[in-house]
């Protein structure tokens, strides 16, 4: 009897855990990094859409592991603002999120922003 007892609180905890960090995610995210010539306004990303569409974690914090920390690093903190090259912070984010983009467009999928950089970064 003890040991039902015990799992069903472990589950309860669990459950709780995974709730928590569900509601715990904000609608939208801001991403305004500090780059050294900065041309184009911040993009506003629907962090909630990007969930409600089931697109996994780490499809863009492909580095985060739940079970070794609470909540992913920022970007920057690995992807350098001034390196220009394929692993600096803009092409980092270019990369990742109109590569995303351009393939389900071209699975016939419905999808956000693909060509247009004021698509993303509205006006001033």
């Amino acid at each position: 009897m003890k040991r039902w007892y015990y799992l069903i609180v472990a589950v309860a905890f669990i459950a709780g855990g995974i709730i928590s960090i569900a509601i715990a995610q904000p609608d939208n995210v801001t991403i305004d990094n500090k780059y050294p010539k900065k041309i184009k306004t911040p993009v506003i990303l629907s962090h909630k859409l990007h969930v409600d569409k089931g697109v996994a974690c780490t499809e863009c914090h492909h580095t985060w592991k739940k079970e070794e920390a609470p909540a992913p690093k920022k970007c920057a903190e690995c992807h350098k603002a001034d390196d220009k090259g394929t692993t600096g912070l803009k092409n980092a984010y270019h990369s990742n999120c109109i590569d995303c983009h351009k393939e389900l467009k071209s699975a016939g999928k419905p999808t956000g922003p693909t060509v247009k950089c004021s698509e993303c970064h509205t006006s001033k």
